[in-house]
């Protein structure tokens, strides 16, 4: 979830009447249609982070001038859920260092607290794959919750590709957004596809986001409606790479809004906050 900067492709608007989605959780399925087979999960059963399937993010990590720090503590796993909370609550930033000019390292503190988890160093996704995610976003001024993947491959940012299954901003509390990015050509300048959806209750229940990619389309739906897709193809790079097909790995955080971010500036009163995962489940092809 890079800084928003503006758009290179048009945005498509999609208001999407869905059904309740606040169902509760069964196992995973073994299989699901279209030849889907599960490969990989975390029901967030247990007490704590499973720390074999995710890792920590700490500090602010990216994001110039969020207002968070990123904790374990902010991060918990109970009542069969993964909930990370953001607090209105002074946190030092383990990356200060006195004297430094660079935005990273030169605020010792933060104002507040809040949660990131990863499956990088620990887990890839491949192609094809599917990824499910079932959740419920946090409401308070400032928050910025996201479920995105970046790809592993030799590129940097945003050649690399990255992919934003979910990102809310609590100014527009009725809206998500679903954005595919990749280099121009393979290049420092960023080409996306935004698509927005549009209902009013994200944060009062639980919704399920999905990935679903193959060698030739890629695509986001929300409560098994598609909201947004892409040919593979157009990512396609002069020197015949394609970034969305490389490996990629999952992030599920809450960063805080803060000066010239994209979310507005928080308000300490409405924290602390939570942002609520049911289920991560990875599904791939049979034979794959």
């Amino acid at each position: 979830m890079n800084t928003f900067c503006k758009m290179l492709l048009p945005v498509v608007m999609c208001s999407v009447a869905f059904g309740a989605a606040d169902k509760g959780k069964g196992a995973p399925p073994k299989k699901l249609p279209g030849g889907w087979v599960y490969a990989w999960g975390d029901e967030f059963n247990g007490k704590s982070l499973n720390t074999k399937k995710w890792a920590y993010e700490l500090g602010t990590v990216r994001n110039r001038g969020a207002s968070h720090v990123y904790t374990k503590e902010a991060v918990a796993v109970t009542g069969g859920k993964l909930v990370i909370t953001s607090a209105a609550k002074k946190t030092r930033n383990p990356d200060y260092k006195p004297g430094s000019d660079k935005w990273l390292e030169k605020e010792e503190y933060k104002p507040y607290s809040s949660g990131s988890v990863t499956t990088r160093g620990v887990y890839e996704f491949k192609c094809p794959g599917r990824l499910e995610i079932r959740a419920k976003v946090p409401k308070a001024k400032g928050v910025w919750p996201a479920l995105w993947t970046m790809h592993v491959n030799k590129y940097s940012w945003p050649a690399n590709g990255e992919i934003d299954i979910l990102e809310h901003i609590s100014q527009e509390p009725d809206k998500v957004y679903s954005i595919f990015r990749w280099g121009k050509d393979g290049g420092s300048q960023e080409a996306k596809v935004i698509r927005t959806t549009n209902f009013p209750n994200y944060s009062t229940q639980f919704h399920t986001y999905v990935l679903e990619w193959t060698q030739e389309t890629m695509r986001i739906l929300i409560d098994d409606k598609e909201v947004g897709s892409i040919k593979m193809d157009q990512a396609k790079y002069p020197d015949g790479n394609n970034p969305l097909l490389s490996p990629c790995y999952l992030i599920m955080n809450t960063a805080i809004g803060g000066p010239g971010t994209w979310p507005e500036q928080p308000d300490a009163a409405q924290y602390p906050v939570k942002f609520e995962i049911d289920y991560v489940r990875y599904y791939t092809k049979q034979g794959s």
